[in-house]
């Protein structure tokens, strides 16, 4: 998955240049280039140049709407007429984010009108804030000094929880296999995801034989042979391994040909247990895919890919899993899969191989992941469109153990924050979640609500 794409952009204004000492537009050129700097270690920037004209924010407009960028970062580091930011960002629908970055922590003993100039980075904030209410567009604020790590941590976060939002509206999604009848609560019709941008591609049944049919056996050999040196990884004898290895590389042909950034399978159909040509599930395929951060769910539930792609974003994992009961005495709940898995999210117990005995096809048990969940704060995500729109729920909490080695799956189990057991178990059904959920690693609350605001989605903690 590649970077978030941000587009920076400053301000500065000349009015004050014959009060001001000489140096004061180069420092504050410099203090701009310190914020988009520590933005660019974790993000692909386009720089925008610090604005200060109205020429300079159309041009800025123009060079804008020649890049596809996630999200719109604007740190001002002094007062600026806030129409050259609005002439600059006039053609682009991204989410934006407003940066207050002052240059110093703690004003001086003595300060003259002149040296409080220097740090107006908030009154820049407030007059395009102040412009963007007045347009009824969407933007969120955050505040940080660059040597405060806490407000650098906070900073990404909001700048990674917008861009997040930005790139779900950009999503290719890729369908191979339509949800089993009767599945309602995992369908999107194209009309939904319209309403979020998500473009939907479906593969014929000769797609995916066609793409199979290119991959050959010396090339899956020695995909096992690799998976089999990883550290941590026990790759049982089976064999149908090297018929799962072949449809793995197929996905990951497929994936690359169509540009997706994420997709859904499903298993249970005529695409892959009951085809003749395939005959397994294609849990180590999609296994794979996860651990490349390409999103693909199960049972061909899109909104359980959708919520997948987010937790990649916001957490560089994403686990597909299902709720599957309560454990009342000691307030936890079993979250597993049935096969496919996140690599990433494999406990120090490590991850086997193995083949797929609960959902066999007509050629067998395909290879698929079994490991124990690695403990530590996460959180569960589901998008799921209704009839007033979209709706992001989520739970925060924490895998607090691995338990399971026999169910042949990934497994955990989950403790939520909100307790009892029975409050928050009752709170996830009344969300409106899909039964097929992401989990994603971190407490993501602060970022979730950022996503959804984004985006005009109902925002549901629990």
């Amino acid at each position: 998955m590649r970077k978030p794409r941000l587009a920076f952009l400053s301000a500065y204004f000349g009015m004050y240049d014959d009060v001001m000492p000489k140096d004061f537009r180069q420092n504050q050129l410099q203090a701009a280039a310190s914020l988009r700097d520590i933005l660019a270690l974790e993000f692909d920037v386009l720089d925008l140049g610090m604005i200060s004209s109205p020429q300079s924010g159309r041009e800025a407009g123009d060079e804008l709407r020649r890049h596809s960028v996630d999200a719109i970062v604007y740190a001002p580091t002094m007062v600026a007429p806030p129409a050259w930011i609005m002439q600059a960002i006039a053609g682009s629908g991204r989410p934006i984010v407003i940066w207050n970055g002052p240059q110093i922590g703690r004003l001086p003993a003595v300060l003259t009108h002149e040296q409080a100039t220097i740090n107006t980075s908030l009154i820049g904030c407030l007059m395009l804030a102040n412009c963007l209410h007045r347009e009824g567009r969407w933007f969120v604020t955050t505040t940080g000094l660059l040597n405060r790590p806490a407000d650098v941590e906070r900073v990404r976060k909001t700048v990674r929880a917008a861009a997040a939002a930005g790139r779900l509206a950009q999503v290719a999604a890729l369908r191979i296999g339509d949800p089993i009848p009767g599945y309602d609560d995992v369908m999107a019709s194209e009309e939904a995801l319209g309403l979020l941008g998500v473009r939907e591609q479906s593969l014929a049944l000769s797609d995916l034989n066609g793409a199979l049919g290119g991959v050959d056996d010396g090339k899956a050999a020695a995909l096992l042979a690799n998976l089999g040196r990883r550290a941590n990884w026990h790759v049982d004898d089976h064999p149908e391994n090297l018929r799962s290895a072949r449809l793995a590389l197929a996905l990951e042909e497929l994936m690359r040909r169509h540009t997706a950034d994420c997709g859904t399978v499903n298993c249970h159909s005529a695409f892959f247990r009951d085809n003749p040509e395939i005959g397994i599930t294609a849990c180590l395929g999609v296994s794979l895919l996860a651990e490349q951060g390409i999103p693909v769910s199960c049972t061909g539930d899109l909104p359980a890919a959708l919520s997948m792609f987010l937790a990649e974003l916001l957490s560089g994992r994403a686990l597909y899993c299902e709720a599957y009961t309560m454990e009342l005495e000691t307030g936890l709940m079993l979250v597993a899969a049935g096969g496919e898995g996140d690599p990433r999210w494999a406990g120090p117990q490590g991850i086997k191989v193995v083949p797929n005995t609960y959902y066999k096809g007509c050629c067998g048990g395909g290879a698929s992941l079994s490991f124990l969940l690695e403990p530590g704060p996460a959180t569960l995500i589901s998008m799921s469109p209704s009839k007033h729109g979209w709706k992001l729920a989520w739970a925060t909490g924490e895998i607090s153990e691995g338990r399971y080695q026999e169910m042949d799956g990934p497994n955990g189990m989950f403790r939520f924050d909100r307790t009892p057991i029975e409050e928050a178990a009752s709170a996830w059904i009344s969300s409106g979640a899909t039964h097929h959920h992401a989990l994603a690693r971190g407490r993501l609350d602060v970022e979730l609500r950022i996503v959804a605001g984004a985006l005009g989605i109902d925002a549901i903690p629990i």
